[in-house]
């Protein structure tokens, strides 16, 4: 993004992990990625993640101006069902004590 605001592209989690330290940041950008629009359905979201392996992908205007971005956490949000971190805890609750890990903590 430039001072005005304007998507030069998406720099890959990956590639900025794994480049040596002096590497400048604008060296690694990848101008060919089409960024997210905000008329895009949640399916499309979630498919352009899934197909490019993202964390997350830039939100852009019809002017090229960053809006913001979406997360795979924001799509798994409005994917799952409003409870299902209730159920998931619920669920953990439930799950019968493992032996190993209970004589690994102490507490047999």
């Amino acid at each position: 993004m430039t001072p005005t605001g304007r998507y030069l592209g998406t720099v890959h989690f990956q590639k900025l992990l794994r480049e040596p330290p002096p590497t400048l940041v604008s060296g690694i950008v990848d101008a060919e990625l089409d960024p997210l629009r905000p008329t895009m359905s949640l399916e499309a979201v979630a498919m352009f993640l899934a197909t490019y392996n993202l964390v997350a992908g830039a939100v852009v205007d019809e002017n090229g101006h960053l809006l913001g971005s979406v997360t795979i956490d924001d799509v798994l949000d409005h994917l799952l069902p409003e409870d299902w971190r209730e159920a998931a805890m619920d669920a953990v609750a439930e799950e019968p004590a493992d032996p190993e890990e209970e004589a690994l903590r102490g507490t047999t």
